[in-house]
């Protein structure tokens, strides 16, 4: 088997655990609070990760690493609450805007160069992750087109994981892409710790209508969607390179609306399908060589 075999079938891999996330985590947050949720997924894979990492360098490289995975964190705050309000499709949907931006951004912020067709690219996967967010007032009375207040929350997680995406490629010249993952997950159990005691008391008595659907959501998204998704990108782009590994950003918003159709009932729309269409022809002119 060469490297571009290997490449395609981690990215697959990827793909399908990554995709699959959403619609678990809708599942979760049907009796979980929300950031008792994140609180409790990152706990699960910080302690599947610590055996790796936890060693006297890495308190240093926590302090260091600690703004950009802020950024992280954030985005995983406003995410959870966004898909706890629309559709799962359409939240998968609009994280193909993250090239888009990680372009947009690296012009903007450390001046690269920006070729003629990812400004175009650019342009036409704004317009078509725009019309996404929009759909609840385009298509009223659709309850498959999200929620408006719900696909807003979500953009400005897809705004803060492009920039942490954007800043990260800084951090990897000195730390391995599994330090810099450890901290964020780290960061993020740490930041919502306290709003999880408080959802103890906000939200009283949750814990005690756990189904075992609960279980399974939590446990999936922590061990497949947070650490085996990471592990397996990060082989795809080692053997196959960025471009190749890209093939992700296609594949995602297909495997969410597979699951979703069979585990929520969801079904796509003429919005879904035309804003779609646009957001990802807009990630294949941008991330094209």
């Amino acid at each position: 088997m060469d490297n571009k075999q290997k490449a395609l079938i981690f990215i697959l891999l990827a793909s399908i655990f990554g995709g699959t996330n959403q619609p678990i985590i809708k599942i979760g947050l049907a009796i979980i609070p929300p950031l008792s949720f994140v609180f409790l997924r990152f706990l699960i894979a910080g302690l599947i990760v610590s055996p790796f990492f936890f060693h006297k360098s890495f308190l240093k490289s926590f302090w260091k690493l600690l703004p950009l995975s802020i950024l992280g964190t954030l985005n995983i705050v406003f995410a959870v609450f966004g898909i706890g309000r629309t559709a799962a499709t359409i939240g998968q949907l609009l994280y193909a805007g993250v090239p888009i931006l990680i372009a947009l951004f690296l012009f903007v912020f450390l001046k690269e160069r920006l070729r003629w067709n990812r400004a175009v690219g650019i342009l036409i996967g704004f317009l078509g992750v725009l019309f996404v967010v929009l759909l609840p007032a385009i298509e009223k009375g659709n309850k498959f087109s999200g929620d408006l207040l719900g696909n807003i929350l979500i953009s400005f997680g897809v705004i803060l994981w492009s920039l942490y995406i954007v800043y990260s490629r800084r951090a990897l010249k000195t730390f391995s892409p599994f330090v810099v993952t450890a901290v964020f997950i780290w960061t993020t159990c740490l930041v919502v710790f306290p709003f999880f005691i408080m959802e103890l008391s906000t939200h009283s008595g949750w814990w005690r209508n756990l189904t075992l659907s609960s279980f399974l959501s939590v446990g999936f998204s922590s061990v497949f969607s947070t650490v085996a998704t990471f592990i397996l990108s990060q082989y795809a782009i080692k053997y196959g390179g960025s471009i190749l590994a890209s093939l992700q950003f296609y594949l995602l918003p297909i495997v969410t609306y597979l699951i979703a159709s069979l585990l929520l009932g969801e079904r796509l729309t003429l919005g879904i399908v035309v804003g779609g269409a646009l957001a990802l022809l807009g990630v294949y002119i941008t991330t094209k060589k």
